[in-house]
């Protein structure tokens, strides 16, 4: 029986040595040489979008409600079945949550 290894992270055979450089250049995060490579990238194949990355979807929610200038009392519409963070991103704005599910009953 093939056993897979429970929580082993997968590392690509070029992974510690792009790892090691990215430590080297003394960029291992944020706007990073190998963060503008994965934004060209992006923004290659997506032919002419502008790329921003974010450390995680919660930053990117909190951009998203930066960039559509919510504020106080705005009312934005949520399922229920969501996470936390999801709604935190734009009560950071002021916003007020309208939970909607998508069935009445």
């Amino acid at each position: 029986m093939i056993q897979i290894p429970f929580n082993k992270p997968y590392l690509p055979e070029k992974a510690l040595r792009f790892i090691e450089d990215a430590v080297c250049k003394g960029s291992i995060a944020g706007d990073g040489y190998y963060s503008r490579l994965c934004q060209q990238w992006f923004e290659q194949r997506l032919q002419g979008s502008q790329v921003l990355l974010t450390t995680s979807c919660t930053d990117a929610l909190e951009l998203s409600a930066l960039l559509c200038n919510i504020e106080k009392g705005d009312e934005i519409i949520v399922s229920p079945f969501t996470f936390t963070s999801s709604i935190n991103a734009f009560l950071l704005f002021g916003a007020k949550p309208r939970f909607v599910d998508i069935r009445a009953d």
